[in-house]
């Protein structure tokens, strides 16, 4: 008989072994009782074939950039003498999250926004140093309950009375109340709603008004306006998106955004010179779901990649990272988020400068609204799609570790779950981009020059002879000019065949022909923004050839391009642009760049700095050793090792029952 000393011994050593991780190698002939995660991560970080720092000064546009992110913590809490307010700041910091950017992105992106492209410079006057500075907490009331990216088709009415001078807004269906608007169930004293205005009993189109919501100095409701909250979401809920319901809510006349439509105060009306102008507020917030992307994919793919890295699994304790099919569905997804951080940098260049003409430049600002209009649908619909493909590729590849909750991936596809509808619904958008490219192809036929991402229409008739491709060698693919040229002709081909369609079948049969087509002006779309994305891209990285990590954008650069042909082989081959064994050189080249990136995985996301605490994931700790930490917070969760109640109620009578 054992001791109790003995005994106990071994009990603490069991015990020991439950709390530590005790890789099993010895059937390997290998004696090894350390974790070996943080060697695997200290390895990968060793063998980066570039500098990590000079990566995240471009990820975040300069070195100032930097050392600001990082020092800032540390300044607020020197300013802030009171201790409890330090407690706040840092409370703050760590309950930040996707509802509480939401919040701000309502009111400074979309409220202040409107008024900035539609306010005139004496609205902007009034307005604008109370936005700025809160007093006035805006929201954005467009979506209607029974009515959303068809904006022609909403309900909402603004009339105008000439007997006191003001806009009457009113809801006068259920369908019309305005439906999922950010900060209004409980907080925004104030909204921008689009409304169809009528004036002596005509309908003059949608404008924008401004409209109080609640008394600023209560909170309450002001008369005539009806605000709840939704309720419950798939995510943030953080965000109080709400419904607004007006019964006779009267404004003043000088509440209606005048910069392109007016009312005068004689009670003329003028109105926009292009329909099209209602909608640019939409741009720059399509624009800026492409950069709130990549807050979700860097905390997914950090997480991805270290748990990839350090997971061993196979006969001898592989990294999976190492499977190819493993890396092959993780590697696309880290180069695409390098290209979406450029290609953002470009897309808001190029949107200051139109919002810049919206000030000095009505004539410029008209004429560069339909190609940025062109350009924000498609790329909403086109890469927030592939976003979406990016999260589910990192959840399936961290295993059933990734359905829980405590290693944050499925909360981040919930986040990000509303995005392929909200703003717009993908599918409608890609449609929008496909309209804009049979009208420019169809003007470029008819002799007229088209500017911007459809330039190319112009040589349409020396594109279109071009039906085979010049590839001969898998090397011809790593030419930025060569993909270009290849998705030049898919999209110029797909075009033309579509705008052949549609002007056989007439004005009587248009809407029958392009339903009977809507999968193709889906592709025709797709098509088109991949190949923009591609050219953004490599205009954006040519600005970092000075740099140490260039080699590394253009490599990534190179896989993704490689990407986008193998993403439209179908297209290409159906056409007969490709054959069997140029589809066989694109597949074996895109597992080879997959391969060649895979080495630098880990500081390629490392790059992206993001702190465990923001990351919220165990299995994706910057340490490796992921084991020891998730097991904690999963204990530390654990309320009792008692049997639940329902356990003596239900599961007790059924185990002891008495055998029959």
């Amino acid at each position: 008989m054992e001791s109790s000393s003995t005994s106990a011994v071994a009990r603490l050593a069991a015990v020991q072994n439950h709390l530590t991780v005790q890789p099993c190698f010895q059937r390997y002939g290998i004696h090894n009782d350390k974790p070996t995660g943080p060697a695997d991560l200290a390895r990968e970080r060793a063998n980066a074939s570039f500098k990590v720092e000079d990566m995240t000064e471009v990820i975040l546009r300069g070195k100032e950039n930097v050392d600001a992110l990082i020092a800032r913590t540390v300044e607020l809490k020197k300013q802030i003498k009171d201790p409890r307010l330090q407690k706040a700041l840092f409370m703050a910091m760590a309950f930040y999250s996707e509802s509480y950017s939401m919040r701000i992105y309502v009111h400074e992106m979309l409220f202040r926004q409107a008024l900035m492209l539609f306010g005139t410079a004496e609205q902007q006057d009034k307005w604008m140093d109370d936005i700025d500075n809160w007093r006035v907490i805006g929201c954005f009331a467009m979506t209607e309950l029974g009515h959303s990216s068809n904006l022609r088709g909403l309900e909402t009415t603004s009339t105008y009375d000439r007997a006191t001078n003001e806009f009457v807004i009113h809801s006068p269906t259920l369908t019309a109340t305005k439906w999922w608007i950010g900060m209004s169930g409980e907080t925004a004293t104030h909204t921008v709603a689009i409304c169809q205005t009528v004036i002596d009993g005509e309908n003059q189109g949608i404008n924008w008004f401004i409209v109080p919501l609640r008394d600023p100095k209560t909170g309450k409701l002001l008369p005539g306006v009806t605000c709840g909250d939704i309720g419950h979401k798939s995510s943030r809920q953080g965000l109080d998106n709400g419904w607004i319901q007006f019964t006779q809510v009267r404004i003043p006349r000088e509440n209606m955004l005048m910069k392109w439509a007016s009312m005068s105060p004689e009670g003329e009306f003028t109105p926009s010179p292009n329909p099209v102008l209602s909608y640019a507020t939409l741009i720059p917030e399509r624009f800026t779901i492409l950069s709130g992307s990549q807050v979700v994919l860097a905390q997914t793919l950090t997480i991805a990649v270290r748990y990839g890295a350090v997971r061993r699994q196979g006969n001898h304790d592989e990294q999976i990272l190492d499977y190819q099919t493993h890396y092959t569905s993780l590697m696309p997804g880290v180069a695409f988020i390098y290209m979406l951080n450029i290609v953002d940098r470009e897309l808001f260049d190029k949107w200051d400068q139109v919002a810049e003409y919206a000030q000095t430049d009505a004539g410029a600002f008209m004429r560069e609204i339909p190609d940025q209009h062109g350009v924000s649908a498609g790329f909403k619909g086109a890469l927030a799609w592939y976003v979406t493909e990016i999260l589910e590729s990192c959840r399936r590849a961290c295993g059933g570790h990734a359905y829980s909750a405590y290693n944050s991936i499925a909360g981040l596809i919930g986040d990000y779950g509303v995005v392929t509808t909200g703003g717009g619904d993908n599918v409608v958008l890609m449609q929008q981009s496909a309209r804009y490219l049979i009208t420019t192809l169809k003007w470029a036929q008819e002799g007229q020059e088209v500017v911007g991402s459809v330039s190319y229409f112009n040589d349409y008739k020396k594109i279109l002879p071009q039906s085979k491709t010049t590839f001969q060698d898998p090397r011809d693919l790593l030419s930025h000019e060569f993909v270009i040229d290849v998705l030049t002709w898919a999209c110029t081909k797909k075009a033309t065949d579509l705008v052949d369609i549609l002007n056989k079948a007439g004005k009587a049969g248009f809407e029958k022909a392009w339903n009977d087509n809507q999968t193709e002006l889906v592709r025709l779309a797709d098509v088109h923004a991949w190949r923009y994305f591609l050219i953004l891209y490599q205009r954006g990285i040519d600005r970092e050839k000075h740099t140490s990590v260039y080699p590394m954008l253009r490599k990534m650069g190179q896989l993704m391009s490689t990407f986008a042909i193998r993403k439209h082989l179908d297209l290409l081959l159906e056409e007969g642009y490709f054959d069997g064994n140029h589809a066989k050189h694109v597949r074996q080249l895109f597992l080879d760049q997959c391969a060649d990136l895979r080495k630098d995985a880990v500081p390629l996301v490392d790059a992206w700095i993001i702190p465990d605490y923001i990351l919220k994931a165990p299995i994706g700790k910057y340490d490796g050793n992921i084991y020891p930490a998730y097991f904690a917070t999963v204990n530390a969760a654990q309320k009792s090792f008692d049997p639940p109640a329902y356990w003596h109620k239900y599961a007790a009578p059924m185990i002891n029952a008495p055998r029959p």
